[in-house]
């Protein structure tokens, strides 16, 4: 019975002994946890970046029903990843100040035309009925296509674009006269005409649509710019809303910023959706569960 006070002592030790190991363990996987975050939201910044969209060029696909302040409109973000490996039809943001001493000021737009493509956009009876609709016309490098028989809406080279605000509002400029941007009695889109069908050497090629041959006049991206990048031509899908590549000319590859790989809906304030930032924290973990599933080698691409 000599050592009944050491036995009791030890009884009432070990509970608190228990109490501050679970706490450091606690304490050591939390630390761990901030850490892990911390290194990733470090390497996250490095490889992405999240984006408050502005403005209403993009509409339908971005900011579809917006909210104002001050005079501008806001609704959606997108998460974009930091490269200039970019493909058809992705939604890219161009950096419109670079090579200036002015602060970045950026645009996003849609990627419809890459160096070496002919391109055109020519009013076609391709609507309902018969309707006559603009239609972006584009040939791909390295085709060497003479002809165009158009295939309906899933045709390749005369592109029925699905996510463009509205077709009859793109097409209704009967306000200009069509002898202002009419060649062989086809009529092209007026800004599209202005800078690059009207000033720049261009290719004939025909498109056949229900036995009717039209002669469309194709710019050829990149023809005439005296950079040494590839060129970029873009458009924002609300065609008479959006400040482009009609007016402005092509892009060097090398001014994008990123393309958009993740759409944050009502994310930009409480003003809009009380629960936006779950979108963005939902959007930003799916980014990382794809980063890690490609590092074990799945095939993810963007």
């Amino acid at each position: 019975m000599e050592d009944r006070p050491y036995y009791q002592y030890y009884k009432d030790i070990k509970p608190e002994k228990v109490a501050t190991r679970l706490f450091f363990i606690f304490t050591y996987i939390l630390l761990i946890f901030y850490a892990i975050l911390f290194a990733t939201n470090i390497w996250f910044r490095t490889e992405y970046r999240y984006v408050t969209i502005k403005g209403s060029s993009m509409q339908p696909t971005l900011n579809p029903n917006p909210i104002y302040v001050d005079g501008s409109s806001y609704q959606d973000g997108v998460y974009i990843k930091l490269t200039q490996d970019i493909d058809y039809d992705d939604i890219i943001i161009i950096d419109v100040t670079r090579g200036t001493d002015e602060e970045e000021q950026t645009i996003i737009k849609r990627t419809l035309g890459l160096e070496g493509d002919k391109i055109s956009i020519a009013k076609l009876p391709v609507g309902k009925d018969g309707k006559y609709e603009y239609r972006f016309i584009r040939i791909k490098e390295g085709d060497s296509i003479d002809t165009i028989y158009y295939q309906g809406e899933n045709d390749t080279y005369v592109i029925y674009e699905d996510y463009i605000l509205s077709y009859d509002y793109w097409s209704n400029d009967d306000y200009l006269p069509d002898n202002v941007h009419t060649i062989n009695g086809v009529k092209y889109e007026y800004n599209f005409y202005q800078r690059f069908l009207r000033y720049y050497e261009t290719e004939t090629r025909n498109v056949v649509i229900d036995g009717e041959v039209f002669p469309i006049e194709f710019y050829t991206v990149g023809q005439d710019e005296e950079s040494d990048a590839d060129q970029v031509f873009f458009m924002g899908d609300n065609r008479t809303g959006s400040t482009d590549a009609r007016e402005i000319g092509t892009v060097d590859q090398d001014d994008v910023v990123g393309k958009v790989v993740s759409i944050v809906r009502n994310g930009y304030s409480i003003k809009n959706s009380a629960f936006g930032w779950v979108s963005k924290v939902i959007e930003y973990l799916k980014i990382i569960w794809d980063e890690i599933l490609r590092y074990f080698g799945a095939n993810i691409t963007y």
